[in-house]
């Protein structure tokens, strides 16, 4: 590669190796499943699908990993962002990818979403992905059955031979992150309804700390908050240090704590504020369930839309070292900048500027 080559990513690139800038302190680091694996398995037999399955994944702290649709954390996984999704139709949130288990699938262990990872950067400063989220209620007992009769001779039962599709009944959730420095990180959602009604939509970006204080070696607490000013988040974490987040318009800031759910699970006595807080509020009206004083180790920003046929919404959220009076006036810039550097980048290094144009999923459809 010739100097006159160059592109800004391959000068991040070269920051980073140097050690003169973090670029990959932050980046997609977080699973899209972390229930019913051996990691968070303490059974007597081994036995992780069953032991943490996925109905228990809302509700139950992980220790050591997290979960979450389109997710971005810190390199060491201490403070975590992703998505969480609701049509008003499922049972519960949106937050992670749903699979079948070893022993229930015809052809074991297989996730049973649509997604799709778009771009990326090396130094993380972009990324996109689409997740394809039905307008009814995703069927979960009915994979699971439909499966569970098939040998494995047979094709498995996927998603799209649901008929959840047909009439494109669904939205087209982009997701994105663009970083203005390295740890000035911007996400954006973009939400299509490809079908050809009006259909509700709530989005629920999420920031979260992993919970490292319940398990004996970290008793340190760390706290999301709302500051004086109602729109900034405070995020304090005694390794990570402080940054803030934003959320663009009005959304609805709730609170809770990455905390297991015990009276739920096991039947415990205890009062408090734990992991699946959202999804009680959101989808069971149980407000009681977030905390007033608006501060915890999770937080969400609830946005509740009726999208057009044909239209779609979006959402930004920006995390930041420094406190920005108006964190979303160069957003779109940034975004713009990013892409730009994306296709040049690859074109550098010999890839299709079609390739990459398409990738970017400018062509939708």
């Amino acid at each position: 590669m010739s100097a006159n080559q160059k592109t800004a990513e391959h000068q991040r690139i070269e920051e980073q190796n140097k050690a003169a800038v973090s670029w990959e302190n932050w980046g997609p680091y977080l699973s899209e499943r972390q229930w019913g694996t051996v990691r968070e398995d303490y059974s007597a037999q081994g036995d992780a699908w069953n032991y943490f399955p996925h109905d228990h994944a809302r509700s139950r702290a992980y220790r050591w990993g997290e979960d979450g649709m389109a997710g971005f954390c810190d390199s060491k996984q201490r403070f975590c962002l992703s998505l969480a999704l609701w049509n008003g139709q499922d049972a519960i949130l949106k937050e992670r990818l749903f699979g079948l288990t070893n022993h229930e699938g015809n052809h074991g262990e297989d996730v049973k979403e649509l997604y799709y990872y778009l771009d990326a950067l090396p130094s993380h400063a972009y990324l996109k992905m689409l997740y394809k989220y039905p307008q009814q209620a995703y069927p979960y007992s009915r994979l699971v059955e439909e499966n569970r009769k098939r040998d494995r001779k047979q094709p498995e039962f996927e998603l799209l031979d649901t008929g959840l599709f047909d009439s494109d009944r669904y939205f087209d959730v982009f997701v994105e992150y663009a970083k203005a420095e390295a740890d000035d990180i911007l996400m954006r959602i973009t939400a299509h309804n490809r079908g050809n009604a009006d259909a509700p939509l709530h989005v629920i970006p999420q920031l979260w700390f992993r919970n490292t204080w319940s398990w004996g070696y970290d008793d340190t607490r760390p706290v999301v908050s709302v500051t004086e000013t109602q729109h900034e988040i405070k995020v304090g974490h005694h390794t990570l240090g402080d940054y803030y987040c934003y959320c663009d318009g009005a959304p609805n800031l709730l609170f809770t704590d990455n905390d297991t759910n015990t009276p739920k699970l096991y039947g415990h006595e205890a009062k408090g504020y734990f992991k699946d807080a959202f999804h009680e509020a959101i989808v069971n009206n149980q407000n009681q369930a977030v905390n007033p004083e608006r501060k915890g180790t999770k937080a969400g920003a609830h946005y509740i839309f009726t999208i057009p046929a044909h239209a779609h919404q979006v959402v930004y959220l920006r995390l930041t070292r420094q406190s920005n009076p108006q964190p979303f006036t160069d957003a779109e810039q940034i975004f713009n900048t990013r892409i730009a550097e994306t296709d040049a980048f690859y074109k550098a290094i010999g890839g299709s500027l079609v390739f990459n144009t398409i990738m970017h999923g400018r062509i939708n459809r």
